[in-house]
């Protein structure tokens, strides 16, 4: 167990100053994205196809799940991660486009309110930074072997692998964080 955390934090510090950037990116979007909101430059419109989870508030259980899996499968790893192998800027700009969109949100929230989404806005941030960090890092290994595996001779393949290897490693942290901040949101969904 140790090794393998070892070889997590690891890949971490390899790519210190791209999670450094990716957070910056994120949450420095989301201020843009509330002040652009209170400005009235961007507006914010009801989704019209009615609820996205049409879940009743006794079944917490079900709403975690429900939010944890779209969280993680859509919003993480089909948006953020898998987009990556396609071209390593999709997870910058999907992580871009999320931030501000939850900026323009955020900005309706009265303070006393954000203050309780706070803690899974940064929980499910940091999740979104860590999914992006694998996208990225993926895009490179086929594209750029070098700028992702400096001082390594690698093929395109062999960069590839060691990229699927090191994202898994990393979704086990994503998968944590989301998880995590599935059940924060719950609960402050069924405290509001």
């Amino acid at each position: 167990m140790r090794d393998f955390l070892r070889s997590v934090f690891s890949v971490f510090s390899r790519r210190g100053w791209v999670l450094i950037i990716l957070n910056w990116l994120f949450f420095s979007l989301i201020l843009v994205g509330a002040l652009l909101g209170q400005a009235g430059v961007v507006h914010v419109y009801t989704w019209p196809f009615g609820d996205i989870f049409p879940v009743e508030a006794d079944s917490a259980l079900l709403i975690v799940g429900l939010i944890f899996l779209f969280n993680l499968v859509l919003s993480g790893f089909l948006l953020v991660t898998l987009t990556g192998l396609g071209f390593f800027g999709l997870p910058l700009f999907f992580l871009s486009f999320r931030a501000f969109l939850l900026g323009m949100f955020l900005n309706g929230l009265s303070k006393p309110v954000l203050l309780v989404v706070l803690p899974t806005l940064i929980l499910e941030g940091e999740g979104y930074v860590l999914a992006a960090l694998a996208g990225v890092n993926l895009g490179l290994s086929w594209l750029k072997p070098k700028w992702a595996y400096r001082g390594e001779d690698l093929s395109r393949v062999e960069a590839v692998k060691m990229a699927l290897k090191e994202a898994g490693r990393i979704y086990i942290f994503v998968t944590v964080l989301l998880f995590v901040a599935a059940v924060v949101e719950t609960i402050t969904l069924v405290s509001i």
